[in-house]
C-alpha cells in the first residue's frame, strides 16, 4: 500500500520548512504568492492530501456529518440518505452512514460512540427510542436533526411528510375512480412499538383515510379497517384480516395500504380469490419506495418528497453547527399522487421508473 504523502515530504521537495508549507497551503498572508504557488504545485505533483484530523485540530470542525439509519427492512429511508449525501457534498462535507443493525443499545449507543468519530453533527432517521438518543446527543454536545414520523413528541428539529394530507389524497383518488367501499390496510401497532415508536404516521394516515371518506359522505366502516401483524414482511402470503373480510361477503372495491410494502400481500390475497386489480378492487399505497414498482400491477401511491427531506436535513444541521438556534419544530413536506396501473387501467409508468 503506498505511503501517505506528508507535509514533511512536500517540505523536502520544495526546499522550505514544514511551517512554511503549512502556512502556504493554508493561505497565510506572510507567504508570498510565488512561494504559495510553487509549494501548491509541488503538493499536487506529490499527491499530498490534507489530514482531516489535523485540519479539525486547527479549525475545530471535521467537515463531516453522520446519519443513523434504522434496523429495518423497510427501505423508505435510502433515497433520503442519497439526497443528504449529495447535499452534504455540495457544501464540502462528507456524510458517514451508521446502520443500527442490531447494535446493542441501539441508536443511543451509536450516538455515544460518535464522541470518538470525526463528525460535526448527526441526522437520526426513524428511531423509536428518541429520548435515549436525545440524551446521548446532549451528553456529547452533538447537534442533531431527526427525519421521523413515528414519534409524537418532538425532541429534535424533525422532518417528515404530511401524512394526513397524503392519505386523504390517496383515498380521494380511490373515490374519484368510483370506489365506495374502501378498506384500510395498516400495521398492528400493538405488535410494532419496538420498531416504530408511537406509530404517529399510522394514526395520521388513518385520520387522512377518515377525512376523505367523510368529505365524500361515505361512512367509515370499522370492519374494513384491517390491522396486520408483521406488516413490512413482503413475503407474507396474504393478509388474514383481508381474507376474513372478503370471506364474509362484505363488498370491497378499494384498498388503501398505509405503506407500499403492505401492498404485495394484499395483491396476493385478492388474486387468490380471483379478484382483478384494478377492475374489481383498486389499490393505492404510500411512500413510493421501490416496492411500488416491483408488484404486478405496479402500485399507485403517494410519494414522499425524499430529496427535499434529505436536503433540508443537511441544511438544518449545518445551520445548527454554525450556531443558529433552529428550535425543536416538526417540518412537514407536501406529498404527491403517483398514478400507476393498480388504480387506473391505462396509467403510464413515467420514463426512468422501469
Amino acid at each position: 500500500m503506498p505511503r501517505r504523502v506528508t507535509l514533511a515530504d512536500v517540505s523536502r521537495a520544495a526546499g522550505v520548512g514544514v511551517a512554511t508549507v503549512s502556512r502556504a497551503l493554508g493561505d497565510h498572508p506572510d507567504v508570498s504568492q510565488a512561494t504559495r504557488e510553487r509549494i501548491r504545485d509541488m503538493a499536487r505533483t506529490l499527491g499530498y492530501r490534507p489530514s482531516a484530523s489535523a485540519r479539525a485540530l486547527r479549525s475545530g470542525d471535521y467537515r463531516a456529518l453522520s446519519v443513523i439509519v434504522p434496523d429495518a427492512g423497510w427501505g423508505w429511508w435510502e433515497p433520503v440518505v442519497r439526497a443528504a449525501f449529495k447535499a452534504a457534498a455540495s457544501e464540502g462535507y462528507q456524510l458517514m452512514a451508521h446502520p443500527v443493525a442490531g447494535t446493542e443499545g441501539g441508536a443511543a449507543a451509536i450516538v455515544e460512540a460518535l464522541v470518538n468519530v470525526p463528525t460535526d453533527g448527526v441526522i437520526v432517521i426513524g428511531v423509536p427510542d428518541q429520548q435515549g438518543v436525545r440524551a446521548a446527543c446532549d451528553n456529547i454536545a452533538l447537534p442533531a436533526v431527526a427525519i421521523d414520523d413515528t414519534n409524537r413528541d418532538v425532541r429534535f428539529p424533525t422532518i417528515s411528510a404530511k401524512n394526513r394530507q397524503g392519505a386523504q389524497l390517496a383515498v380521494q383518488h380511490l373515490i374519484d375512480q368510483g370506489c365506495r367501499s374502501i378498506g384500510l390496510i395498516r400495521p398492528n401497532m400493538e405488535a410494532e412499538k419496538a420498531d416504530w415508536g408511537d406509530g404517529l404516521f399510522i394514526d395520521q394516515r388513518t385520520l387522512g383515510y377518515q377525512d376523505a371518506l367523510s368529505a365524500a359522505g361515505i361512512a367509515v366502516d370499522n370492519a374494513l379497517v384491517i390491522d396486520c401483524a408483521d406488516p413490512f414482511n413482503e413475503s407474507q402470503e396474504h393478509w388474514s384480516g383481508l381474507e376474513a373480510v372478503l370471506s364474509s361477503g362484505r363488498k370491497v372495491d378499494g384498498l388503501f395500504c398505509v405503506a407500499d410494502a403492505m401492498a404485495a400481500p394484499a395483491l396476493r390475497t385478492l388474486r387468490a380469490r380471483g379478484l382483478n386489480v384494478p377492475r374489481d378492487v383498486a389499490i393505492i399505497g404510500f411512500d413510493d419506495e421501490r416496492a411500488a414498482l416491483l408488484v404486478d400491477p405496479q402500485l399507485t401511491t403517494i410519494r414522499q418528497p425524499y430529496a427535499e427531506m434529505g436536503n433540508f436535513a443537511v441544511e438544518l444541521l449545518l445551520r445548527m453547527i454554525q450556531g443558529e438556534d433552529v428550535g425543536r419544530h416538526r417540518y412537514e413536506f407536501n406529498t404527491e399522487l403517483i398514478q400507476r396501473c393498480s388504480t387506473f387501467t391505462d396509467a403510464v409508468v413515467p420514463a426512468g421508473e422501469l
